[in-house]
């Protein structure tokens, strides 16, 4: 099928400046709420009314062409009003009182607009408003009345369905009356810009708006683009400045700067004092010092970003700007939490980097441990981790007290403390190895890097790290002999895990204060020790029996404390009978006297021998 059309058509009654468009009520409908996001509910309120007050001056202009009194035109208004379609129906009542001259005395109209089109648009696409919404029918009355009374009359909305009321109800007065009180609030929007002028501003701020978005995606473009190339954090941070022009500071949970771009040292120094007292000051008066994301000092205004790494803050990036400065910045914070996103990126890699190489070296040590290769094999390999094997070394091996926690959270916690042991050591460029075994953290510290020749002094700073970082765990660390052949890293490490399960009321163990304990258990006499532990011990050598396991904790810190009662009772929350009850009572098992240095002396040498074997747990701290 084929079809083919030429026709031509004039319409010789239709006006060629001024002719009548047929629309729908939701074409505008859809203007309106196009205008509402691009430049606002607020702003659209001049327009609309000044757009409804054009359409009232031109349909009262026409309406003074048929020379028609001015009671009639008066009455005609809102019929004409409801022919254009902006509403259904009306009310309307109107009492005014002229002179000879028609100029006014007094003025008086009010009704109601039955299925105002705004208002049904309104809700349709924007929703119910928090106030009167039929800004086009208050500007079209005002410009109808005012064009035939030739004096400024305007309407005011009192109700509106707009905001959810029953009926939309309004009011005209003389601009002279309004001014008494009434509508101050609306009058600004008569003495607006003119349309055109309204268009012509909203199209700048659409252009300038796209203009920055460009900026802003070409900003984006760059820094990703850097970020795969490999840039490190300082240089995209002065390139980032580079572009912006804002000096940028970025540093970690601690204060503690990590880089900074745009700033002179003498000045980056003073704006880190400056910052300091602003943070001290804050947590003195109990207050978080950035919980906003501006902060204002003497000296600056920070615009701040928290950086983002696995759902962890790991610090703040901040653009710098003069204290005296005055400015929303809310484009410069579109910019920085781009730059915040970069940053977490490189952190992101860098960590993930640096984990997988500690993770490789835990790797080798569990190898070592092992036994797998030789000496000369195993310095070999050490040289790839930056470690000199071939120097003597200690091993420490580390547990925590295990609270009521889930499988999951006891896993994400040895994950925090395992990546905090890495930073720690990396922090204090102290290359070490670092595993996990049965729960426990594995060290083996090489003696080239310990910054002091005491190992016990080394553990106790990092124990203070640790506590200050996890305060309610328990830590206890077990520390070897100083061992000197690579090899014997597995009998060191047995040491490690003996001294630290002497750690009943001690945080640190050296395994050379075991004194003749720890010769017993590194001789391997094990199955001697569980024979005379067995003969010496009789009814209480049941060590799984809760009732024999408090008789013989009890009898381990009476011979601790030296059989002195008053330090035991303090020690084990006991009464002084409840306590000579129990000593009688193991006394009675035992068949010994405690008070016979000989028999104490044998009995404390099997429970610690005992304790270091693992065969027997003293679980309750004590001091």
């Amino acid at each position: 099928m084929k079809i083919k059309i030429y026709d031509q058509n004039f319409n010789h009654d239709s006006e060629v400046s001024d002719r009548k468009m047929i629309t729908s009520s939701a074409a505008l409908g859809i203007l309106r709420h196009q205008l509402a996001q691009n430049i606002g509910t607020e702003r659209i309120k001049g327009f609309l009314i000044l757009f409804g007050w054009e359409m009232g001056v031109n349909d009262a202009k026409e309406a003074l062409k048929k020379e028609i009194s001015l009671e009639t035109l008066i009455k005609e208004g809102p019929t004409i009003h409801m022919m254009n379609g902006h509403i259904r129906g009306f009310t309307h009542e109107f009492n005014a009182e002229f002179d000879d001259e028609n100029n006014i005395i007094t003025f008086l109209g009010k009704g109601t607009w039955i299925d105002s089109y705004e208002a049904i648009e309104h809700i349709k696409r924007i929703g119910i408003s928090d106030t009167q919404i039929c800004h086009t029918l208050i500007g079209y009355s005002s410009g109808f009345m005012s064009t035939i009374c030739n004096e400024p009359i305007l309407a005011k909305e009192l109700t509106c369905v707009g905001k959810g009321d029953s009926v939309c109800t309004w009011m005209t007065r003389t601009q002279k009356e309004w001014e008494n009180g009434g509508m101050n609030e609306e009058l600004k929007f008569y003495h607006e810009t003119p349309i055109m002028k309204e268009l012509e501003y909203t199209y700048e701020q659409l252009l300038e708006q796209q203009r920055f978005i460009t900026k802003l995606s070409d900003f984006q473009k760059i820094i990703t683009e850097e970020i795969s190339d490999g840039c490190d954090l300082h240089t995209i941070t002065k390139m980032v400045y580079d572009i912006i022009q804002i000096p940028i500071i970025i540093e970690d949970v601690d204060d503690r700067t990590i880089t900074y771009a745009g700033l002179s040292q003498e000045k980056y120094l003073n704006l880190k004092g400056d910052m300091g007292c602003y943070i001290q000051e804050r947590k003195e008066k109990g207050l978080i010092p950035f919980r906003n994301k501006k902060c204002k000092t003497i000296l600056q205004e920070r615009l701040i970003t928290p950086i983002l790494v696995q759902k962890e803050v790991l610090g703040t990036c901040a653009f710098i700007y003069e204290a005296m400065e005055n400015g929303s910045h809310e484009e410069d914070y579109l910019f920085l939490d781009r730059f915040a996103n970069a940053v977490s990126l490189i952190l992101l890699n860098e960590k993930t980097s640096f984990e997988s190489f500690e993770r490789m070296k835990g790797n080798f040590l569990d190898q070592i441990l092992a036994s797998q290769f030789s000496a000369s094999d195993l310095i070999n390999k050490g040289k790839y981790t930056g470690l000199d094997l071939s120097q003597p070394y200690h091993v420490i091996v580390i547990d925590y007290k295990k609270r009521k926690i889930t499988l999951e959270e006891e896993f994400l916690k040895q994950e925090k403390i395992l990546e905090t042991t890495f930073r720690y050591f990396n922090e204090n460029k102290q290359n070490i190895l670092v595993s996990q075994r049965d729960g426990n953290l594995i060290l083996f510290v090489s003696k080239e890097m310990e910054k002091n020749s005491n190992i016990y002094n080394e553990m106790k700073v990092f124990w203070d790290h640790l506590m200050g970082k996890y305060p309610k765990s328990d830590f206890k660390f077990g520390i070897s002999k100083e061992g000197f052949d690579i090899t014997a890293v597995a009998t060191h490490y047995e040491e490690a895990v003996i001294a630290l399960r002497m750690a009943t009321g001690q945080k640190i163990v050296l395994f050379q204060s075991l004194g003749i304990v720890g010769v017993l258990i590194s001789g391997k006499n094990i199955t001697g020790i569980k024979m005379v532990a067995e003969q010496e011990l009789g009814p209480l050598n049941k060590f799984k029996e809760p009732k024999v396991l408090e008789l013989l904790k009890t009898l381990y810190i009476y011979l601790l404390n030296g059989g002195k009662l008053e330090q035991t009772m303090s020690d084990l929350s006991l009464s002084m009978s409840g306590l000579r009850h129990r000593i009688k009572k193991i006394e009675s098992l035992l068949e010994k006297d405690l008070r016979d240095s000989r028999v104490t002396h044998q009995l404390l040498l099997i429970l610690e021998s005992l304790i270091a074997l693992g065969e027997l747990e003293m679980n309750k701290k004590y001091s």
